[in-house]
């Protein structure tokens, strides 16, 4: 059966990911991304697809890391600064899962909207991601 779901900006609350990380985790993360602030417009399931809208301040620095799940990330305002791209609004980047990428937000900051077809609260960095691979072999 088909549905159909709306909401509103009235319905969402800003959270700061400093302050939803489970205790001991916040040593892996950036400042950048310890002070950013995200919404979760789409929570996701297995079979259902997840939108999350995040804010960077100016200048924050998200390190090189990857996500499981295939992600689109819509700029709505600021710069993104991908590699020597700088990216502002309107801009769409499809990432897929696995692929490991960081960027830098512009001097006015940054607002996107993310989207991965289920679920995925995954965040690999580099060094977690040669640990895993150590640790198998």
């Amino acid at each position: 059966m088909a549905r159909v779901r709306i909401q509103t900006e009235a319905d969402f609350g800003w959270l700061i990911s400093r302050e939803t990380l489970p205790e001991g985790m916040t040593g892996n993360y950036s400042e950048g991304e310890l002070n950013a602030s995200y919404r979760i417009r789409e929570q996701g399931t297995d079979d259902e697809p997840q939108l999350v809208e995040l804010r960077y301040e100016p200048d924050a620095e998200v390190q090189v890391h990857a996500h499981d799940e295939d992600e689109i990330i819509y700029i709505l305002g600021g710069e993104m600064h991908l590699g020597s791209r700088v990216l502002g609004p309107g801009t769409s980047i499809a990432i897929a899962g696995k692929t490991f990428y960081g960027f830098k937000a512009g001097p006015t900051g940054l607002q996107f909207l993310n989207f991965r077809p289920r679920q995925d609260m995954t965040f690999y960095t580099t060094k977690e991601s040669l640990a895993q691979h150590a640790s198998a072999k």
